[in-house]
């Protein structure tokens, strides 16, 4: 699904930080990975003067150390649906068990 990313916001996701989302592949929408939201932070470094909303980043991590690396992916969730594709980045994670994602929104 698409979505016009400049309508999205930090505020929808603040609410389900500590929530389940999945990866999903952009061709068929198979699960490639469950993960969890760990922080939603606005990015107005980010943010150019003419947008519409400022920009924000998005935290997933998931337990132990997952095989995915950067791509495109899907984003679905119960309550906010399926949106994307977005490309995501791995990170260095706050804990070496714990695989982390990043996906900047601006």
């Amino acid at each position: 699904m698409t979505a016009d990313y400049s309508t999205l916001s930090a505020e929808q996701f603040t609410p389900h930080v500590g929530e389940t989302f999945r990866f999903l592949t952009p061709e068929d929408e198979a699960v490639v990975t469950r993960v969890e939201l760990t922080l939603v932070k606005e990015r107005p470094e980010f943010t150019p003067r003419w947008a519409k909303r400022t920009s924000f980043s998005l935290m997933f991590e998931t337990a132990g150390n997952s095989g995915l690396h950067n791509g495109s992916y899907l984003i679905d969730h119960p309550v906010t649906g399926m949106i994307g594709p977005f490309y995501i980045v791995r990170t260095v994670p706050r804990d070496p068990a714990r695989a982390c994602f990043e996906l900047v929104l601006n």
